[in-house]
């Protein structure tokens, strides 16, 4: 992942909602929203591993037709 790639991120604060674009470098830290000043953590991207080693499970559990 490139240093320079933006994250897009939507201000929680419903009476803001305010859309933030923050640089990837930012993933686990606090920004704040410069609508409203609400504190917002970035969130760290899921390791893909896990994410494809659910999938055959979920699959694995579905009752037969």
């Amino acid at each position: 992942m490139a240093g320079d790639e933006v994250i897009r991120i939507m201000c929680p604060n419903l009476g803001c909602q305010r859309v933030l674009a923050v640089p990837s470098s930012a993933r686990g830290k606090l920004v704040r929203c410069r609508g409203c000043g609400s504190n917002i953590r970035i969130p760290v991207p899921r390791a893909e591993a896990p994410a494809a080693q659910s999938a055959p499970n979920s699959q694995q559990q579905r009752p037969a037709a």
